[in-house]
C-alpha cells in the first residue's frame, strides 16, 4: 500500500481507503469488524462511516480497540437520518456527532464530511456549529461531498478543509476544475465512485440491421461503453482494477475510496496501490475520453 498527506497536519493515510455504507444484506457488528480487520491487513488504514446501520459503528469500533489511534483515520458522513432526510441544524449535526463519537468510543473524527448539501441547507448556526467542534477537537477536518451544482459555492466559500468528489476516467471539465480550485483553497480531496456504471460491464453486441432498419441510433451510454470496451481486453486486468489505477494517477487525490464488503475482492484492489497501468494504456483512455463524443455523432 502506498500513503499520502492529508491536511495540513500531514497524517500519512493509505492511498486507497474503505468507505462503509448501508448495504441490502442483513450484516451484523462482527461481519463489519472481520471487513475492517481485512483492511487493515490489506495496508488500508482511512476509513468513512457512511451508513446509517449501526452495525458499521459498532463493528468499526471493534476492530479498531487495539490500534493506536494515531494510526488510523476516520471520516464521518453527516448523510439522511431515518425520519429526516439531511439534517445540517446546528444541533441535529451536533448530536450526530456527538452519538457517533460515543457508540465507536473514538475521541474524535478526523474529518465530518457534509453529505451533497444544497445551496441553502447550511445556516449560519450551523456552520458555527462545525467550527466550534473542530475547535473542541471533535472533529480535525470539515468537509463536503457530492457532485450537485452547490458543490461549488461551498469550495468558494474557503470554510471547508475536505472536498470528497466522484473522480473517474470519464471525469470531464466540471470534476477537474472543482479539484483545481479546491486545491487553490488549500482544500485535501479524496476522490469515490472510480468506476463508472456504464463501464463495470462489457457491451453488449448491438444488432446493426435492426437499428438500421428502424433509423434508431445509440445512446449515450451505449457510445461510452463501446469506446471504453478495451477496459475488458487488457490481460492481468479487469476493467474496476483499471479505473481505480487511473484514479490514483491523480497527484491531487488524497485517498480514492473503495465501497466493497467482500474480503477477497477488497485484497485484489487494494494490491493496485502498487501496480502501474500497462503501458500505453493511459493514452488509450485518453483517446476513448474524448472520441467518444465522436463516435456518438457518427452513430
Amino acid at each position: 500500500m502506498r500513503y499520502r498527506s492529508f491536511g495540513s497536519n500531514s497524517m500519512a493515510i493509505s492511498a486507497i481507503s474503505l468507505s462503509l455504507t448501508d448495504v441490502t444484506q442483513n450484516r451484523q457488528r462482527m461481519d463489519w469488524k472481520g471487513l475492517v480487520f481485512d483492511a487493515l491487513e490489506n495496508g488500508i488504514n482511512a476509513f468513512e462511516i457512511a451508513g446509517q446501520d449501526p452495525a458499521i459503528t459498532d463493528g468499526l469500533a471493534a476492530a479498531l480497540s487495539s490500534v493506536d489511534r494515531h494510526l488510523v483515520f476516520v471520516a464521518k458522513r453527516l448523510g439522511p437520518t431515518p425520519l429526516h432526510g439531511n439534517d445540517f441544524s446546528a444541533l441535529g449535526m451536533t448530536r450526530m456527532i456527538e452519538s457517533s463519537l460515543a457508540r465507536s468510543g473514538l475521541d474524535y473524527f478526523d474529518a465530518v464530511l457534509l453529505n451533497d448539501p444544497a445551496e441553502d441547507a447550511l445556516s449560519l448556526e450551523s456552520l458555527e456549529s462545525l467550527h466550534t467542534m473542530r475547535e473542541r477537537g471533535q472533529t480535525r477536518h470539515i468537509g463536503i461531498s457530492g457532485e450537485g451544482n452547490a458543490i461549488d459555492t461551498y469550495i468558494s466559500t474557503r470554510k471547508f478543509d475536505v472536498l470528497s468528489i466522484p473522480y473517474s476516467l470519464q471525469s470531464g471539465w466540471i470534476s477537474r476544475n472543482r479539484i483545481r480550485e479546491a486545491c487553490d483553497q488549500s482544500m485535501t480531496i479524496m476522490g469515490y465512485d472510480f468506476l463508472p456504471a456504464t463501464l463495470a460491464h462489457p457491451p453488449q453486441k448491438t444488432i446493426l440491421p435492426r437499428r438500421l432498419f428502424w433509423g434508431g441510433q445509440k445512446s449515450s451510454d451505449e457510445v461510452k461503453a463501446e469506446a471504453y470496451a478495451f477496459l475488458h481486453e487488457v490481460h492481468g486486468w479487469s476493467a474496476e482494477e483499471i479505473c481505480l489505477a487511473y484514479a490514483l494517477t491523480q497527484p491531487a487525490l488524497a485517498t480514492v475510496q473503495l465501497t466493497t464488503e467482500h474480503a477477497p475482492r477488497l485484497a485484489e484492489l487494494a494490491a493496485i496501490a502498487e501496480r502501474d497501468m500497462p503501458p500505453g494504456l493511459g493514452p488509450r483512455i485518453e483517446m476513448a475520453k474524448f472520441g467518444h463524443g465522436q463516435v456518438a455523432a457518427r452513430a
